[in-house]
């Protein structure tokens, strides 16, 4: 019982110990310097917003295809005698070019015969006319009253003017059959797929290849309901000449930047049931260039192509960098040494830029340099204004106000005194980098303008800012007075 009480006083007291310890670590640990978000000054880069006139530009993909797209058939059946040297994947005909013969030796004996038959209709013919002329003669010699169509032969000689009619058709007939053993070009085309092959018999109606037409090439393009109000497309079917789109056309696959020029011909005037987009077709004239009259490259069919669809012009809207925007269609502002987001009706967007219909006013700035993190209201000064630098760390005008550290202007030794002044102090209160500790050193250089950070950059090389004199505040050369 005794050797109970004693172990149990010894686990009281150790667990005492560590919590005194435990707390004394808790109180008298090392803080952080907390910079106050009052005292935080956000640099921005900043711009005058402008009206302006803008074309609408709507992003799409599709793929290209032929106008034209057959299947090539045979009309006759027989052995295949000839093909064109021509007749392989990727062979171009023209209109009426010969593409392969079938054997026309029985279409050769049929035309004969046909021809015979024809004779014989004409002589049968010119007995029967004859024979009418006889039989008139006679009636008006020899009869009484009116005669009748078969006393004179008026029957005979339809049925003999029938048959050579007859005759004549077989005749047609098998000289046409005649020249379909030859299969020749519809129109300008290229072979896609050849299905048959010399030597081989084919029956009537048999593919024998499929082709594309090379005159014109289609694309038949996806567009939303919001793409198709912001292109202002308001017919459907075939467009007018003034109505009609420009399409940019851009092969993915390509590295270099090559494009094709198309135009939307028509809409299709239903919508799909399952997407619920609307389709435009977009036409491209000789894409497969075999005019040789333009630099680009040949567009085959089945190519996925990335296209760029312009509309009519936009007249004064602001083109607003998406670096300025927010989300929810907030833009940053900077008013009154502040930053503050203001609400916008955005009309458009893309990957670089918002069109903006309205919310803001001409002569406002927006930034493109936001903070990361952003509270609204936060104090700001202006770094740049429109691509052009502000005088000293605070901001202000361009070759306004005095310069780092109260130094006049004129001089080399002045100016190189203030530069390396600025190069050592943060934007928000001047404290030099040296005394800051490294949390604030951090957020001093995050705040920094590029042209700081380079010079910074710059005398760390040479033995500047954190150089072997200890002190982190080593002079440039030809200021040591």
């Amino acid at each position: 019982m005794e050797k109970a009480k004693t172990q149990l006083s010894i686990v009281m007291l150790i667990a005492a110990i560590t919590a005194i310890a435990f707390t004394g670590m808790y109180i008298f640990r090392p803080t952080a310097p907390v910079e106050e978000l009052e005292d935080r000054v956000e640099r921005l880069e900043v711009t005058t917003a402008k009206r302006e006139d803008v074309y609408p530009v709507v992003n799409t993909q599709a793929v290209v295809e032929s106008r034209l797209n057959i299947n090539l058939k045979s009309q006759v059946s027989g052995q295949i005698v000839y093909t064109s040297p021509k007749f392989l994947a990727g062979g171009f005909f023209d209109t009426g070019e010969v593409m392969l013969r079938i054997d026309p030796s029985d279409y050769e004996l049929a035309l004969i015969q046909a021809e015979v038959n024809v004779a014989r209709a004409e002589q049968a013919l010119s007995v029967e006319k004859e024979q009418a002329e006889l039989a008139r003669q006679d009636w008006e010699k020899y009869g009484e009253g009116e005669a009748t169509d078969l006393v004179l032969r008026i029957p005979q000689l339809r049925e003999a003017e029938a048959g050579l009619k007859g005759a004549q058709a077989n005749y047609e007939t098998q000289r046409i059959r005649l020249e379909r053993t030859e299969v020749k070009a519809p129109f300008p085309l290229m072979l896609d797929q050849k299905l048959v092959d010399l030597g081989q018999i084919v029956g009537t109606n048999q593919d024998l290849a499929t082709v594309f037409g090379t005159e014109e090439a289609e694309i038949r393009m996806p567009l939303s309901q919001k793409q198709m109000d912001l292109l202002d497309v308001k017919n459907v079917g075939i467009l007018s000449e003034e109505d009609r789109l420009k399409v940019i056309v851009r092969d993915l696959t390509r590295d270099d930047d090559i494009e094709w020029n198309a135009e939307i011909m028509r809409v299709e005037s239903s919508i799909d049931r399952k997407s619920r987009v609307y389709y435009a077709v977009a036409t491209i004239y000789d894409p497969m260039n075999l005019k040789q009259d333009k630099e680009t490259p040949p567009l085959l069919p089945g190519v996925f192509v990335d296209l760029e669809v312009y509309g009519p012009k936009i007249e004064n809207v602001f083109h607003i960098p998406v670096k300025a925007m927010r989300d929810d269609n907030n833009i940053y502002l900077y008013e009154d040494e502040k930053l503050i987001t203001k609400r916008v009706e955005v009309l458009d967007q893309d990957e670089d830029f918002f069109t903006v219909l309205s919310g803001i006013e001409e002569g406002e700035t927006y930034t493109t340099t936001p903070p990361f993190s952003y509270v609204p209201g936060m104090k700001a000064t202006i770094a740049s204004l429109d691509g052009v630098p502000m005088g000293g760390p605070r901001g202000g005008r361009p070759g306004g106000g005095a310069r780092a550290g109260g130094a006049p202007a004129g001089g080399a030794a002045t100016d190189t005194a203030a530069q390396t002044q600025r190069t050592n102090t943060t934007a928000e209160g001047d404290r030099p980098l040296a005394n800051m500790t490294p949390e604030q050193r951090q957020a001093a250089i995050a705040n920094m303008t590029p042209e700081q950070r380079a010079e910074m950059q710059a005398r760390r090389a040479e033995g500047g800012i954190g150089g072997p004199n200890g002190n982190g505040q080593q002079p440039p050369q030809g200021d040591s007075q």
